[in-house]
């Protein structure tokens, strides 16, 4: 499924702590990783010119810890391992370097060098979400302590022992299910396919006429668990009113869900910019993993 898998890193504790999920991709079929470190050029800027010799420099520092990580995971994980370093704007190095190499998957985790603590969600990840056309996972990270030299840990243990998929019905919305169907089922417990009635939207309409579109998105509901539940998984429906977002993540934290998958863009069929909808709202308050599919 994931054969080929982009890890951006910048270094940092976090982008290593991201090779963690190797065996969780292993077991869904990577062999190969591409590890990519993009060099800010504005960083070695010196009035309007860059100079040349500081980015030489950063390329040679990011070759030494680069040759590190792929001779530790190619010798830890049995699998193939490459690197790229590149010089550019962060995200769209990332993006390009994606395409360019075919990859199945890029993951990342939601900060890097940049870390704030007041951060919901970093640039680099936001503008790769808003931009790549490549299924993205963004870990999700808990920290002991209250600043940035805290324990860091994963939110989830593994990152498909139990997936929230939430969907509006939509064409896009709906790509997840080819995710799932070429998963391989063994490991996954449950999948919770979920609805939410948009509050927004909801308001306007009569009690018998919500309880009419009650009665079909829990038809729709139905059918997408006999679907899913054909492939080996044990599948339960969610259908509630609210906002979607606030929903989304709310039911990931009631039922314990170590991933939520979900596509890129709904009924509105945003794919320029997801500025505004509901996949990126959930990122920006993600409380599990977060798989995007475009």
């Amino acid at each position: 499924m994931f054969s080929k898998v982009l890890f951006p890193t910048d270094f940092s504790r976090h982008a290593d702590k991201i090779l963690e999920c190797i065996p969780d991709l292993r077991r869904h079929g990577m062999k190969e990783a591409v590890f990519v470190h993009v060099i800010n050029p504005m960083k070695a800027a010196r009035w309007i010119s860059v100079d040349e010799q500081i980015i030489e420099k950063a390329k040679r520092e990011a070759r030494k810890s680069m040759d590190d990580v792929v001779t530790n995971v190619m010798s830890l994980h049995g699998i193939m391992a490459r690197q790229r370093i590149e010089i550019g704007v962060i995200y769209q190095e990332i993006v390009r370097v994606a395409h360019e190499e075919q990859a199945s998957l890029i993951i990342m985790g939601s900060h890097g060098h940049g870390f704030v603590r007041t951060a919901l969600l970093g640039s680099v990840a936001k503008n790769v979400l808003r931009t790549t056309g490549i299924p993205l996972i963004i870990e999700k990270f808990t920290y002991q302590a209250s600043d940035e030299s805290a324990s860091l840990e994963f939110v989830s243990d593994t990152m498909f022992y139990s997936i929230l998929f939430p969907t509006d019905f939509s064409e896009n919305s709906l790509t997840v299910l080819k995710v799932l169907r070429e998963m391989n089922s063994v490991g996954i417990e449950t999948i919770y396919v979920a609805h939410i009635q948009d509050a927004d939207r909801f308001q306007y309409f009569s009690t018998e006429k919500r309880h009419e579109f009650n009665r079909i998105d829990g038809d729709r509901l139905s059918r997408l668990k006999q679907k899913i539940e054909f492939w080996g998984y044990t599948t339960k429906t969610i259908l509630r009113d609210g906002y979607p977002a606030q929903e989304i993540n709310r039911i990931a934290e009631e039922e314990n869900v170590s991933m939520i998958m979900m596509g890129s863009h709904g009924r509105n069929k945003i794919k320029d910019s997801l500025v505004g909808s509901v996949a990126e709202s959930v990122a920006l308050r993600h409380v599990r993993p977060l798989m995007i599919i475009p």
